[in-house]
């Protein structure tokens, strides 16, 4: 009796793992390098169940025991263009042999935005501890220097074939027309590496490290978006409180900005709402609900976090000085 029951339970644990497979590779960099501790991401297209990986030293990763389907496997590494690839199919009981390499960003490995500087800026995060600081008139006060904020959940941005086959063009044309590269300013939802906020009653001034000029304006005086906008590179942007969560209204941006580091266009339409909140005195929670008809097929929210880098300072930026990427940049 024992051996008969012995004997099932070994089919039926055969059988759930004949129905399980396997996505094995590499990690490597743009230069071909393998790449440790990087964090692999499989997602199950169907079911949202995350499996997740670290890649060895030699930049083999190994995701087991992943139920048949298809998967949307992601690799994010600082400073470099985070990886995405929708749709792979995983087959049961069989091993998908899937190599990762990764692509510089606009940055093109500039010295200070490399990998290894990167890394070297995030062992120095000490977030201090303590209660949220608050201004005169009992708001949070979100002043200071932050480290760029951390993706928790980048959303499901789905977008328009048009808008897609826009960003594939330019990534194929080696971002040479990126407004960055050009000493124009960043894209709309990239933030950092350092970025300060400076607050007073009326408004709040935001500060991005790495971006030319780097700085706008956010109204806390009670203003609404204007009906007839002058369009500006950061956008036309209004706040209000919202309990200790600040919400800020942006709209109107310059057609020739890009909407993210993945190259998309955006449209007159776009707006972008941003929710902050300082939940303790090292932290800050970011909600970003992005909205364009033109390119997306409906809206889609980002959720960041940021650390306080209070030994950290944002120094001039003159894009101009010294932009030896430009000569070297190359298109198709």
């Amino acid at each position: 009796m024992r051996s008969a029951t012995l004997l099932f339970c070994l089919t039926i644990l055969a059988s759930a793992q004949s129905d399980r497979g396997t996505i094995s590779g590499t990690v490597s960099d743009p230069l071909g390098p393998p790449i440790a501790k990087a964090n692999v991401q499989a997602k199950n297209a169907k079911t949202a169940d995350v499996h997740k990986a670290v890649s060895a030293a030699d930049g083999r990763y190994t995701l087991v025991d992943l139920p048949a389907g298809a998967y949307d496997v992601t690799v994010n590494v600082p400073g470099l263009k985070a990886y995405e690839r929708k749709g792979v199919t995983v087959e049961a009981a069989k091993t998908l042999s899937l190599n990762i390499r990764l692509e510089d960003t606009t940055q093109l490995g500039t010295l200070g935005e490399d990998p290894l500087a990167i890394a070297a800026d995030a062992r120095k995060h000490a977030p201090p501890s303590g209660p949220t600081p608050r201004t005169k008139d009992g708001k949070p006060d979100l002043s200071g220097v932050w480290w760029q904020p951390v993706n928790v959940d980048p959303g499901k941005p789905e977008f328009l074939p048009w808008a897609q086959a826009l960003a594939k063009e330019r990534a194929d044309n080696n971002r040479i027309d990126s407004p960055q590269t050009h000493c124009l300013p960043a894209a709309v939802l990239r933030l950092g590496p350092i970025y300060q906020f400076v607050q007073s009653k009326d408004f709040l001034v935001e500060i991005s490290d790495d971006d030319s000029p780097g700085f706008h304006q956010i109204y806390l005086d009670g203003r609404t978006l204007p009906k007839d906008p002058n369009p500006q590179w950061y956008g036309n942007n209004v706040g209000q409180w919202d309990g200790d969560t600040l919400v800020v209204d942006r709209s109107a941006f310059d057609e020739r900005v890009w909407l993210d580091q993945e190259l998309h266009p955006h449209t007159d339409k776009l707006h972008v709402t941003e929710r902050y909140r300082r939940t303790d005195m090292g932290h800050l929670e970011i909600e970003i609900t992005v909205e364009d008809p033109g390119t997306l097929t409906k809206p889609y929210i980002i959720k960041r976090i940021s650390e306080l880098a209070p030994t950290e300072q944002i120094y001039e930026f003159i894009c101009g000085e010294n932009n030896t990427d430009l000569p070297h940049m190359h298109g198709k």
